[in-house]
């Protein structure tokens, strides 16, 4: 009786274990609403645009991959600000097991986390396409504050953050993720900078700075 109470302790201790499966949703009709700006360098006409706009993303099912249903189609619509009516953008994908998130956007599957989540792993992003090795990591867990609205346990992934000495190419990259929410902000940056080194001429950017921040969520 006493090991079969142990064994039974056990068990039980085990299955509460939290890996983080929370830290990416996936029910069906969960939306999240962002905020985007992104700043865009032209070096031909040495001038900056800015684009803002808004994106809503909604789970809307699954569909089989080799005979098992685990594979959710996430529908995308983009608002215009001078724009009242929602339109349809390209839709992706993503799966998501016991190990790893993959999202599969424009036919290019990267891995975007791995469970458990634990501040320091890192991964191969490409593990499974053909592009170089590019290792995301999870750098900190905190509460972080998105607009205005703050949240609890989040987790910030660097992509990528690689700066030269002279800062003539910059290609900074990090997403945060909320329990119970998922991404709640994106930020990229890739930056070219044109320069003949006098110093009576004017460096000259080539490329864009994109935010998106989150500004609803919820279950339709």
């Amino acid at each position: 009786m006493f090991l079969f109470t142990l064994f039974a302790c056990k068990k039980t201790e085990t299955e509460q274990v939290d890996i983080g499966l929370d830290y990416y949703p996936t029910s069906t009709a969960f939306f999240k609403v962002f905020q985007v700006v992104s700043l865009v360098f032209n070096n031909f006409t040495e001038s900056v645009d800015t684009f803002q706009y808004f994106i809503k993303e909604t789970i809307v099912g699954d569909y089989e991959v080799e005979t098992e249903t685990r594979t959710s189609v996430l529908d995308q619509k983009k608002l215009q600000l001078a724009d009242p009516f929602w339109t349809d953008i390209k839709a992706w994908s993503f799966q998501k097991d016991k190990f790893t998130v993959e999202e599969n956007k424009n036919n290019l599957p990267k891995i975007v986390l791995i469970f458990p989540i634990k501040s320091g792993i890192s991964w191969n992003s490409n593990t499974r396409n053909s592009l170089e090795k590019e290792d995301y990591t999870i750098t900190s867990q905190g509460s972080e504050s998105i607009l205005g609205k703050t949240f609890e346990n989040t987790i910030t992934v660097e992509k990528f953050d690689e700066t030269d000495p002279l800062q003539l190419n910059t290609e900074i990259g990090e997403e945060m993720y909320a329990p119970g929410v998922g991404l709640i902000y994106l930020y990229e940056k890739r930056v070219k900078r044109f320069t003949t080194g006098k110093a009576t001429d004017t460096p000259v950017d080539s490329g864009f700075v994109l935010t998106k921040q989150l500004i609803e969520y919820g279950q339709q």
